[in-house]
């Protein structure tokens, strides 16, 4: 008598169990957990380099205005200094970038730019291909202008600096003083200093 023994060739296929779901669950919220502040570390640094490469390059573009002005052989406030950018750009006895369109006579001489909208000029007539600025936080830009004057100046009223506040990492702050990160130029000693606080 033969017997017949009956075998499936397949072989039923078993799926994750409760336990080992919630384990693998478990893994992955521990991984996210310690990737992700190392994320956005990295993000800040990241933005941290791009604020220092944008001030270097707008300290370099200041050297280069004061250059040409000491090639002109100039030693007073001058309106649309030639030979530089598209001519426009207006300077102090020193130099140092002023903004644009401040007029000939220049009443005001120290202080930045023809009104508020003066910094956001200067940035973007001395900057190639410049991060996006406005002087509004409800903007979408990298950075808000603000025109000021020096900030432990307590008898002067000329408007001599401009900061530029990043804004691509949530700062909301209105005044330069307090700024996460931020541009400073100083018109008066033609500086770009970049400003980082906790």
């Amino acid at each position: 008598m033969n017997r017949y023994v009956i075998t499936s060739k397949f072989k039923s296929t078993q799926g994750f169990t409760l336990v080992e779901l919630a384990i693998t669950i478990i893994i992955l919220a521990v991984m996210a957990a310690v990737a992700l502040p190392k994320f956005l570390n990295f993000r800040e640094d990241a933005e941290i380099s791009r604020v220092k490469a944008v001030a270097a390059a707008y300290q370099e573009a200041v050297s280069f205005v004061q250059i040409r002005y000491q090639i002109l052989g100039l030693s007073q406030n001058m309106a649309n200094i030639p030979g530089y950018a598209d001519g426009t750009i207006d300077v102090n006895p020193s130099g140092f970038p002023l903004g644009i369109d401040k007029n000939v006579n220049m009443s005001k001489p120290k202080n930045i730019g023809k009104g508020a909208q003066g910094c956001v000029s200067l940035w973007n007539i001395l900057l190639l291909d410049p991060p996006s600025v406005s002087q509004k936080i409800s903007d979408d830009t990298d950075f808000t202008s603000y025109r000021h004057k020096v900030s432990n100046s307590g008898s002067g009223s000329d408007l001599s600096q401009c900061t530029y506040i990043l804004r691509t990492l949530g700062d909301t702050t209105n005044d330069p003083t307090k700024a996460k990160m931020a541009i400073n130029y100083d018109s008066e000693t033609g500086r770009v200093i970049t400003i980082f606080q906790d």
